[in-house]
């Protein structure tokens, strides 16, 4: 069988240390950075993660918890399958300190034992059901679906025009699609979602790509490439402290994967995104405590008027599913 990791990164805003650090640092952002507060709030419901993890991916072969430097007091450091994985042990010092996501999700390849074929985590996506291998990968290759869209006009979506003016200046849109016809055009993504890519035909370019918000599968040695490829692109992004306008995602390597034809189809008909806010919270409750879907991204927002009693009420709901301890959490 083949070997698969997971990478979650997780911050926890409350911890005074790095509380410190982070407002030293957003003193002298510039006015373009984004350095919301929101960006790194912490829901506290990690050791929910977990249990999912072990309770529907047991065949995980490592868990790599990517962190600033605490740690939950609930954690058992000693699990066989954990490794603690902090910013300086992968990311360049030249880099550092960092606050800025982006920068971490372009340098997790470079995590020391990682396997080659490894899953991604914010830690919003959650396991809610039980995954297979090849939910993941098939065939040596991560699993996708290859969708045409276009950028909604947002600073994220900013981001993405970056991470879209690289990819068109390396790949002509119809050579790909012609390619891999089967895979652009597959049954597994549903009618809906190939209608959508036959709209977008006209275009000579990449206009987008579908951005499902769900656990993502990479291979190691291809963001390795990646590097070698848009190296400066990618070291002027890791030098910003905060997210900024100028910078590109790793999505970018996922959009590469996408156009090069490097990826097994998939369809996401059992993958949900929910935005959790004062209105949804009983819709949000109910895709967990149903488990509708196998895999959950659950989307922070400022619209919730009692934060407290919102992370009360989404962690109760995962206990409803995941009422026992998992053997990463001190018995």
């Amino acid at each position: 069988m083949q070997e698969i990791d997971f990478v979650i990164f997780w911050v926890d805003d409350s911890d005074p240390a790095w509380r410190e650090a982070f407002l030293a640092a957003r003193r002298t952002a510039a006015p373009e950075d984004d350095a919301s507060a929101i960006r790194v709030r912490c829901w506290h419901n990690l050791d929910m993660w977990f249990r999912g993890v072990e309770s529907f991916a047991p065949w995980v072969r490592r868990v790599h918890l990517v962190t600033w430097g605490h740690l939950p007091a609930w954690l058992e450091t000693r699990h066989p399958k954990l490794n603690i994985v902090r910013h300086e042990d992968f990311i360049p010092a030249e880099y550092l300190p960092t606050f800025n996501s982006l920068t971490i999700g372009l340098n997790l390849h470079r995590i020391e034992g990682l396997a080659e074929r490894f899953v991604v985590f914010n830690d919003d996506m959650f396991l809610l059901r039980a995954c297979r291998p090849d939910d993941f990968f098939r065939n040596g290759l991560p699993c996708d679906m290859a969708r045409l869209s276009v950028v909604q006009p947002s600073s994220i979506g900013h981001i993405i025009y970056n991470d879209l003016e690289l990819i068109n200046a390396k790949w002509s849109k119809h050579t790909a699609l012609r390619r891999n016809p089967l895979k652009w055009f597959n049954f597994r993504y549903g009618l809906g979602n190939l209608l959508k890519t036959f709209t977008l035909l006209p275009w000579s370019m990449f206009t987008g790509f579908m951005d499902h918000h769900v656990p993502q599968p990479y291979l190691r040695s291809h963001c390795f490439r990646c590097w070698e490829e848009w190296g400066r692109q990618l070291d002027e992004t890791c030098r910003h402290t905060f997210r900024h306008l100028s910078n590109v995602s790793d999505w970018l390597f996922r959009y590469d994967m996408l156009a090069a034809g490097e990826f097994s189809p998939r369809g996401m008909s059992d993958c949900r995104l929910v935005t959790v806010d004062d209105s949804s919270a009983d819709s949000v409750c109910a895709e967990i405590e149903n488990r509708r879907c196998r895999m959950i991204c659950i989307n922070d927002s400022e619209s919730i008027s009692d934060f407290d009693f919102m992370r009360a009420r989404i962690y109760g709901a995962f206990e409803t599913i995941l009422p026992s301890k998992s053997s990463y959490e001190k018995q």
